[in-house]
């Protein structure tokens, strides 16, 4: 049975949490309207997309990395060298002068803000007992939206009225009052039964294998041409050193990716549902832009204005989801409920086409953003039943690492598609809810109930 860690402060550490995850999905959004004035400044205009793509391939390898590391190490010393230096990366951010210099530090903050996403929902999971976790799971989701609706309008008015640097050096007092926090209140976390080894071997090959393949869909069809011969070998490259991480990973004493977690169906099922909702995330982010503004010539701020709900339905839906989640444990019933709804947004959307009224639009990319946000906490949750608190990192990192993988495919090839079809694209948005609710449709409820009931006999509140 897993014992539950005592918190004097709940609602401090709470705040510390939730500020150290908002800090990290604030700045995948944050840049965009601040991109303009900083390639004018810097000259670089031929790398306009090298700083998002240098942030999302390094905060999306480093995830599995950090949960693993905070399972040896223990969450609280990861935690708070990842706010560290992140506010260190977002000062060195702040002061490049050209646009390699930028890239280089981006990709650096980007592998800090990978530590501080895991070990949020890593944190969240220990100090709460079932009954109770799901609705601070979703509060944490909720920080994602959030994020996302004010990125682009802080990024903005920073911009317009300072200067771009100050982008980056606002997450320093943001980054230390989450650091304080935790640092006053997070109780330290390490178990006794976890692994004091780090598994140096796996972890190179894992780098070496997911970095070419993530920078080839980063950048495939932009900065490299998909038939290149560049492309092509740095795929073939990823292939054998994905095999050969896999068969490290099979004698390792301290594997990156256990291989009984992979085993496991309903990691298997959650994991991939929950990338079934990223490439509809990814997809509708991708579609009412290009329709709003390419297609009926409006403004860019007006396209932000109609992806406001969206946003506010993710919050909205992660919060309620956790809550949802905690008190009834029906994950396969909620999954099939959430993506219905999604299903239900996207159906608009497929029968007006391109000449969609706005009404119409609003209603259903806000019911699209419910359900998928509905879903991110069921997803996070269901699996913690069959995997001790010694393991939890390396879990709830690896559900977050494959829910970011769906996405980061996803906006590569259903880009490349907006040109071809608007309406393939809100198809295949469709089909992966499908999918989603497909694979949740074989978890068996009763099975996570028991094991959660059986790990955690006196669920009492942590203190």
């Amino acid at each position: 049975m897993d014992a539950q860690i005592s918190v004097r402060n709940i609602p401090a550490t709470m705040a510390g949490l939730m500020l150290c995850l908002f800090l990290s999905a604030l700045d995948n959004s944050i840049v965009g309207t601040a991109m303009p004035k900083i390639i004018a400044d810097l000259q670089g205009l031929r790398h306009y997309s090298l700083p998002f793509t240098s942030y999302l391939l390094f905060s999306t390898v480093v995830i599995p990395i950090a949960g693993k590391l905070s399972d040896v190490l223990g969450r609280k010393v990861v935690a708070l060298w990842g706010i560290g230096l992140f506010m260190l990366t977002s000062s060195l951010c702040g002061l490049a002068v050209n646009m390699p210099m930028l890239t280089l530090f981006r990709g650096l903050q980007g592998a800090c803000g990978g530590v501080l996403a895991s070990s949020a929902f890593i944190i969240c999971a220990e100090l709460f007992p079932p009954q109770k976790r799901g609705k601070y799971i979703g509060m944490l989701v909720a920080m994602h939206g959030l994020a996302s609706m004010l990125g682009p309008v802080v990024g903005g008015v920073v911009t317009d009225y300072l200067s771009w640097h100050w982008i980056f050096y606002i997450n320093i007092p943001v980054g230390m009052l989450s650091f304080l926090l935790l640092k006053r209140q997070l109780p330290l976390i390490k178990h006794p039964g976890s692994s004091n080894e780090v598994d140096f071997n796996g972890i190179t090959l894992f780098l070496l294998a997911l970095f070419p393949f993530l920078l080839c869909f980063a950048e495939g069809g932009k900065l490299l041409p998909w038939t290149s011969p560049v492309t092509i070998s740095l795929l073939l490259f990823s292939l054998l050193m994905f095999i050969g991480f896999i068969k490290v990973e099979r004698y390792s004493k301290s594997p990156l990716l256990p291989v009984e977690m992979l085993r496991n169906g309903v990691f298997r099922r959650a994991s991939f549902s929950a990338a079934m909702g990223y490439v509809t995330l990814f997809g509708i982010i991708l579609y009412v832009p290009y329709l709003l503004q390419i297609v009926q010539h409006k403004g860019a701020t007006y396209s932000g204005m109609v992806m406001l709900p969206m946003s506010l339905a993710i919050v909205a839906g992660g919060m309620s989801g956790g809550f949802i989640a905690s008190k009834w444990m029906r994950f396969r019933l909620q999954a099939i409920v959430n993506f219905s709804i999604s299903i239900a947004g996207l159906i608009p959307l497929l029968v007006y086409g391109q000449n969609i009224p706005m009404g119409m639009l609003v209603l259903g990319i806000l019911l699209t953003g419910l359900g998928v946000g509905l879903n991110f906490p069921t997803m996070n949750m269901a699996p913690q039943a069959f995997f001790p608190a010694a393991q939890m990192g390396v879990l709830i990192s690896s559900l977050e690492f494959f829910q970011i993988m769906g996405g980061v495919i996803s906006t590569s090839v259903l880009g490349n598609l907006l040109h071809v079809s608007t309406m393939w694209l809100i198809i295949l948005c469709m089909a992966a809810l499908a999918c989603g609710i497909v694979a949740m449709s074989g978890v068996n409820e009763k099975e996570i109930r028991n094991k959660f009931a059986a790990r955690y006999k006196k669920p009492a509140m942590a203190q």
